[in-house]
């Protein structure tokens, strides 16, 4: 019986540790990638090491080869999504700094309190405009009103929606129903 057929697969990836790596380091161009393959070749053997292949040396070369088959085009995927940059300490976070980040929240927490302050006729006709992009025309017929009056009430709803955030608090409403910033 060849020693082979007498080892693991975990321990003929020891054995040979060298020899895959100089393998794998000439087709990947990288001892460290071929480091890492050879490393993950270990961990499938000995996820599979109870099913012993007919030929277990060769079985280790063709898993090996298939990592690092799967991790250049893991890398191919990436670089078509991120583009070719590192990913490291000096690129920029895509996410505001924490202040910025309490301010905004702070100013939709605001909007959003003014725009459920305006009354129904207006919030719906201004909902409508700027959060489901309908047009004017648009509104005036679902809502059976001229334009004039969507266009009027939109521009209060907007005017209204300013005025709190330019002010910073949501006040009391006037005779309108409007809220008084």
């Amino acid at each position: 019986m060849a020693l082979h057929e007498r080892l693991t697969l975990t321990q003929l990836v020891e054995v040979h540790y060298e020899d895959i790596k100089g393998y794998i380091q000439r087709k990947a161009g990288s001892a460290a990638i071929a480091s890492d393959v050879v490393q993950e070749t270990w961990l499938r053997a000995a996820r599979h090491s109870a099913r012993q292949p007919d030929k277990p040396l060769a079985y280790l070369y063709r898993t090996a080869t298939n990592l690092l088959l799967d991790k250049q085009r893991q890398d191919m995927t990436h670089g078509r999504y991120f583009g070719d940059s590192e990913w490291g300490e000096e690129a920029e976070c895509p996410l505001a700094p924490p202040e910025e980040a309490a301010g905004t929240r702070q100013e939709l927490e605001l909007l959003a309190e003014a725009v459920g302050a305006l009354p129904e006729k207006y919030r719906v006709v201004f909902l409508l405009s700027r959060c489901e992009g309908f047009t004017q025309r648009q509104i005036a017929a679902q809502l059976d009103i001229k334009e004039s009056t969507v266009e009027k009430q939109i521009a209060k709803g907007m005017q209204h929606c300013r005025a709190c955030l330019q002010r910073g608090y949501v006040g009391r409403r006037d005779q309108r129903g409007l809220i008084d910033c």
